[in-house]
């Protein structure tokens, strides 16, 4: 409630009397915007911080690939030994199929790897379910035959 100006002592300007219903909806206008800002503040920095596990996950995977293509190339020259030339050029050419692709993984950003995923997708939906059912199966074998493991010791 606000005061008359004849109330209010003098060189005091007058107080606007403003409802209590209209300062509950600015009030809850306010809360409303600081709620989108702080979710959205949280939306970046959740996407910075999965673009930053995606890198790193793509650093390590490439990693990998290039450590089985430099396995892939020591045993080439092991078949070259006990098989023959022949079998340890198919060797090299499989180790160095690996390090291609590897580089190719290296160059792309990881927004242009989930493009390129989307766009399969879309292209092959039916492809990409038995891709996911498939990897599923194996994440699940893998995880079950760990636990197996720690159970045991």
């Amino acid at each position: 409630m606000a005061s008359k100006k004849s109330d209010l002592p003098e060189g005091t300007d007058a107080v606007i009397d403003v409802p209590a219903e209209e300062a509950e909806k600015g009030a809850v206008t306010k809360a409303k915007e600081r709620i989108k800002d702080e979710a959205s503040n949280l939306k970046t920095q959740a996407t910075q911080q999965a673009r930053e596990y995606a890198t790193q996950g793509k650093d390590k995977a490439t990693g990998a690939i290039k450590d089985v293509s430099a396995a892939m190339d020591d045993a080439a020259k092991s078949v070259d030994e006990r098989l023959g030339e022949n079998y340890g050029e198919y060797a090299r050419m499989a180790a160095g199929a690996v390090s291609s692709f590897a580089e190719k993984i290296e160059a792309k950003d990881v927004d242009d790897m989930v493009r390129d995923v989307e766009n399969f997708v879309r292209r092959s939906p039916a492809i990409a379910i038995g891709i996911a059912a498939v990897a599923g199966f194996a994440i699940a074998r893998l995880v079950k035959s760990g636990l197996g493991d720690t159970d045991e010791a």
